[in-house]
């Protein structure tokens, strides 16, 4: 596996994937894609939509630092995409698009009954796409 996408949104599960994301492409040979996709805004007009969007890419630009940080340490470059979308959907398509060879995504360990009920990424993934998917739950600290 060369090509790795592997999806943030700042979160634990998100933390733990990449982690698991760039030491796969680190230990293969390969090279990451880190993305964050951000929710779309909708017609707010102005100066709204401007101030949410620029709230939305601080947000992308935090959790992307964070990313930035772990791959330093590992002494690994990457490359880093902030998209706008459904956020499975978004990661699919990019992975696509890029021929990845895995999509690496976290899981923030909701259970059944409040996945069903709140919807997940990560079970959107797996279902969507055409590709191998690697989901990564956070370790808990008990």
């Amino acid at each position: 596996m060369k090509n790795i996408l592997i999806a943030t949104d700042g979160s634990g599960g998100a933390a733990a994937a990449v982690s698991a994301g760039l030491e796969l492409a680190r230990d293969g040979g390969g090279s990451a894609t880190v993305l964050y996709v951000r929710t779309e805004i909708g017609p707010l007009g102005e100066p709204f939509y401007q101030r949410k969007l620029s709230e939305q890419m601080q947000e992308a630009e935090a959790a992307l630092e964070q990313v930035r940080a772990v791959a330093e340490s590992l002494s690994m470059s990457i490359e880093t995409e902030v998209l706008e979308g459904e956020a499975a959907e978004v990661i699919v398509d990019l992975a696509r698009a890029r021929d990845a060879d895995v999509i690496v995504v976290g899981s923030r360990g909701l259970g059944a009954v409040t996945g069903v009920l709140l919807g997940s990424v990560s079970t959107e993934v797996v279902h969507k796409a055409d590709r191998p998917v690697l989901v990564v739950k956070e370790k808990s600290s008990a």
